[in-house]
């Protein structure tokens, strides 16, 4: 009878440790950080192609087929936008002729022989991403549509862009002209080193020419704080891209410049709502602080 009083009170004894071991793992497992979980998995983009790229560190954090060679839209507004920057002053003339008044809208809509300060042509390229200015800065500094896609390639290869080929500078559809995330990446952490660029990337509204513009990119208005603080980016659409959007933000945690690039997004509310997803959880990437000693 001793013997198997002290059998049952063993065996209940190890049930009892077991049981303890289980809760402890279980409440450790409750206080894994949630960056760790996520970290593991990014999340799933249902875009045709997304890239997030640490500007300072120079590394591709997400790579959905982000050398794949598409149609850039609108993005393609910031190599001309970097362009205008370097070789006009703000209160240099842009010209707008017979055939930069003709492009298809969206387009600020300005008679033959009007003349803009330069700007008034970037706030109106980046606010309004209006095709009629960009065809007019275009011509202003190349001479031709065709000579100022010359430079907008030439500039890309000095950025670093391996599957570039411009041939417009608002990104209308031509079959030749494509580009990739990655290069589109590069191109924004290039443009963003500009402050005249920056300047007009967080104008919420601007009067030019007598027309009243507003910044069509949502993220400017209310970013969530999950994505960091926004810098600025550029939106893009055709029927052929689809939507398209840049964005550059600055990570609270240790000020790294994140650039996330979305192509091929088949609604607008896609577009931003993974570029949201993408920048909160490359936010989530900062290693954490490490304790005071």
């Amino acid at each position: 009878m001793v013997v198997l009083f002290a059998a049952r009170r063993h065996r209940a004894w190890r049930l009892a440790l077991a049981a303890l071991m289980a809760c402890l793992w279980a409440t450790s497992a409750a206080f894994v950080p949630v960056a760790q979980a996520d970290t593991a998995r990014p999340p799933a983009v249902n875009a045709k192609a997304a890239v997030v790229y640490d500007v300072t560190d120079r590394k591709v954090l997400y790579d959905k087929r982000g050398d794949e060679p598409m149609y850039p839209a609108s993005t393609t507004k910031l190599m001309t936008a970097i362009l205008l920057v370097q070789h006009l002053k703000p209160d240099d003339p842009v010209y707008i002729s017979e055939t930069a008044s003709r492009q298809p809208r969206v387009r600020l809509g300005l008679r033959p022989g009007t003349e803009l300060t330069a700007e008034q042509a970037l706030l109106a390229l980046v606010m309004k991403s209006a095709n009629d200015v960009a065809y007019g800065i275009a011509e202003t500094i190349g001479g031709s549509q065709e000579g100022f896609a010359r430079m907008m390639n030439v500039e890309a290869r000095l950025i670093g862009c391996t599957h570039t080929r411009f041939v417009t500078p608002n990104g209308l559809h031509a079959d030749a002209h494509t580009t990739s995330a990655k290069d589109i990446a590069l191109i924004t952490a290039k443009a963003i080193t500009y402050p005249r660029i920056v300047r007009a990337m967080q104008t919420p509204q601007a009067t030019i020419a007598g027309k009243t513009i507003r910044n069509g990119n949502r993220l400017l208005y209310s970013p969530p704080p999950s994505i960091g603080e926004f810098i600025g980016g550029k939106t893009g659409f055709t029927s052929r891209a689809m939507y398209c959007l840049a964005t550059a933000v600055r990570r609270p945690s240790d000020g790294h410049v994140l650039v996330s690039v979305i192509f091929g997004a088949p609604r607008k509310s896609l577009m931003y709502r993974e570029t949201i997803r993408l920048l909160t959880w490359a936010n989530r990437l900062s290693p954490p602080e490490s304790p005071a000693s």
